[in-house]
């Protein structure tokens, strides 16, 4: 018999909650050294650390914590932090084995037609950065992206490691008169084995407002 208690809590847990939870209830037989090995992640102990955007997480049975930062950053976002933790730990949990296959597309592109443009999401980073690439350049650079390049008048590509076997790129289009300023983030073709599409996506958004916040600081 269920407990009616428990019940109305979980009841009234958020959705972004009741995932988290769910994603702790996983990797509680998750094998922590077979999985680290493989994805190439750090151990600390009984715990394995997956670093984001210049942030340190603690990943055990029970949790997945903040640990630590090199770059302070924040988002306001009604279940960021939740749906962030989730993620990483759904990486954990991820069986693939494979490298990356240099190969990069737009997040639309894993979707089977439901998203045909990048833009499904509000333009956080075209807000935050505007027609200001130097500023976009200083957290490119805070954060360690390489820079590849400018591919046109106004173009330019960095690639960045967002997580260890799944580089992205990020494709500054710099705004005129006629169009806004906009970021594109393309993502190896490979990180569809590592996520099925719903927390991709979910991954997409949690590192587009994470940049967004970096760039705040700078």
């Amino acid at each position: 018999m269920i407990d009616n208690r428990v019940y109305q809590e979980n009841k009234m847990k958020k959705g972004y909650e009741q995932t988290y939870d769910w994603v702790i209830t996983l990797l509680k037989d998750c094998d922590f050294d077979e999985s680290s090995k493989r994805l190439k992640l750090e151990r600390l102990g009984q715990a394995i650390a997956v670093n984001f955007l210049g942030r340190t997480y603690r990943i055990t049975k029970d949790a997945v914590e903040l640990a630590g930062e090199t770059i302070a950053w924040s988002s306001k976002s009604e279940g960021y932090d939740y749906n962030l933790k989730s993620v990483l730990g759904y990486y954990v949990l991820s069986e693939a084995d494979l490298e990356p296959e240099n190969d990069f597309c737009g997040i639309g592109y894993f979707s089977h037609g439901i998203f045909i443009r990048q833009n499904w999401v509000k333009n956080t980073l075209g807000e935050v950065f505007g027609n200001d690439y130097h500023k976009f350049r200083m957290t490119a650079e805070k954060l360690g992206m390489i820079f590849e390049g400018e591919k046109s008048s106004g173009q330019y590509s960095w690639r960045y490691t967002l997580l260890p076997k799944i580089p992205v790129k990020i494709v500054y289009y710099e705004g005129d008169d006629e169009f806004p300023t906009k970021l594109q983030i393309l993502f190896d073709k490979t990180a569809i084995r590592f996520y099925k599409f719903e927390p991709l996506a979910v991954l997409y958004g949690c590192f587009s407002e994470g940049l967004a916040a970096v760039g705040k600081t700078v």
